[in-house]
């Protein structure tokens, strides 16, 4: 087995890499900025894995996938920049907020200064680019609430981006599981970093270039209409389970201790993504079609 192994690339690797320089950026910049900026291992597995496979062009990035793996690393330099001059962690959610809207328009090459400077008419922009991104600006802003309890926030992208990954195996597109999978490997080596007790905080490089990526990920599913939105709905709806669930854990005896409450709770989140799922592969006809931008 070699480094391109399908399995090593887009599971091991990634696990490995967030581990590895999340705990060299703790160790180079201390209990403070380093523990701040840990998180930027995140983005840079993922940009890693995808550079394995399915591999990564030199030049400017031109495809969805690779436009994306672009937006993981500059919201990782972004977040690093943040916390090493502000710690201003409105500055990180107003940045995360955005993220999406960025994602759909660089991807599905919307040029935004040609309306801006009236060089196409106001009326042929495609405004549901906004429906899709406020959305998902939303979620993410969810992400940013509970990114200081415990590891709700990492297990909940972590659950996200394996969902997408999924739904990108059985239906295509195929940037889907290249971005979603690693990307999900990636925040379980972040939660192996935290486990079983919380060492480092969630900090804006893994928030931007994480948890901002998968919901930008969903975005650009969405709005591309790869994929029927529905499922997408059912994967991004872990993260209204998220509430019930984390009280539901730590209130049970079996579930409740350090060590077992963030895989419980990584289980409960995955069962929208199961039933999306099982859709997808068992019975495509019952989808609905509900939205299309």
């Amino acid at each position: 087995m070699t480094l391109t192994d399908p399995l090593i690339a887009t599971l091991a690797v990634p696990v490995l890499a967030t581990v590895l320089v999340a705990m060299l950026l703790r160790l180079v910049g201390g209990a403070g900025t380093g523990a701040r900026i840990a998180t930027f291992g995140i983005p840079v597995a993922l940009v890693v894995a995808v550079a394995l496979l399915p591999g990564l062009a030199p030049t400017p990035p031109v495809s969805v996938m690779e436009k994306l793996v672009w937006m993981a690393a500059a919201g990782g330099l972004l977040g690093m920049l943040i916390e090493m001059v502000t710690q201003t962690r409105f500055i990180s959610a107003f940045a995360a907020f955005f993220w999406p809207f960025l994602a759909v328009v660089w991807t599905s090459g919307i040029d935004v200064t040609a309306i801006v400077s009236g060089e196409t008419p106001a009326h042929q922009f495609p405004y549901r680019v906004f429906e899709v991104s406020a959305v998902a600006g939303l979620i993410v802003g969810r992400l940013h609430q509970i990114a200081d309890v415990d590891l709700s926030a990492p297990v909940s992208v972590m659950v996200v981006a394996g969902g997408l990954g999924a739904l990108g195996l059985v239906t295509g597109p195929g940037y889907a599981w290249a971005i979603g999978l690693p990307l999900a490997a990636a925040l379980l080596g972040w939660i192996a970093c935290n486990w079983p007790n919380r060492r480092l905080p969630f900090g804006a490089p893994g928030e931007i270039g994480g948890g901002a990526l998968a919901i930008a990920l969903a975005a650009v599913m969405v709005y591309q209409a790869r994929i029927p939105v529905v499922l997408v709905i059912l994967v991004l709806s872990a993260l209204a389970l998220e509430p019930l669930a984390r009280r539901f854990v730590a209130g049970n005896a079996v579930t409740k201790s350090d060590a077992v409450r963030p895989i419980a709770l990584a289980a409960i989140l995955a069962l929208p993504s199961a039933v999306a799922i099982v859709l997808a592969v068992f019975a495509p006809a019952l989808i609905p079609d509900v939205y299309r931008p």
